[in-house]
């Protein structure tokens, strides 16, 4: 009955040592040769975290052992899917939050520190349900405060932007 208890505990450990120290553990112990996170930090640890403390359940209400393993590796392999599929969830939803560069031409922004004539400041980006900051230039010094739209992209964190009132005419 020990033994579960001991393997529970050593499953919650490993849980909460992967909280703290993040992606260092992956990156220490790669041990994920068939891909997809399935030998992740997080599913070991929710698969040791319920086998221990699934058969632990069952030998405390059944005394049979054989039961109780039994019940363990269901419950360990139901965590470590569950484990999988978050992790799996969640980075998904990390790549979708992200700003796309090319999506950002034509985007609204406004000038948050000021963009001198031949060198950089800042401007926050409007769009894809978020803003971000980069670094901005212009052709022309824009005052912080401005309005502008993104009308090219200079690297991954910096943009070239022009005044909002400088946009072209649409005809309509």
């Amino acid at each position: 009955m020990t033994i579960f208890l001991v393997i529970g505990v050593i499953g919650i450990f490993i849980a909460l040592l992967s909280l703290l120290l993040g992606d260092v553990i992956d990156g220490l112990v790669d041990i994920d040769v068939v891909g997809g996170d399935l030998f992740s930090v997080a599913s070991i640890a929710g698969f040791l975290g319920a086998f221990g403390f699934g058969g632990y359940t069952s030998l405390a209400l059944i005394d049979a052992t054989w039961l109780a393993v039994v019940v363990g590796l269901a419950a360990g392999v139901l965590a470590a899917w569950g484990a999988t599929s978050l992790t799996r969830w969640l980075k998904s939803g990390e790549r979708a939050a992200n700003f796309r560069s090319e999506s950002l031409i034509g985007a609204p922004a406004r000038v948050i520190t000021d963009i001198p004539e031949a060198g950089f400041g800042e401007v926050r980006i409007h769009g894809q349900g978020g803003s971000r900051k980069r670094a901005a230039r212009a052709a022309v010094a824009i005052p912080t405060g401005t309005e502008v739209w993104v009308s090219a992209i200079v690297s991954p964190t910096a943009v070239e932007v022009t005044p909002s009132h400088d946009l072209p005419e649409l005809d309509g």
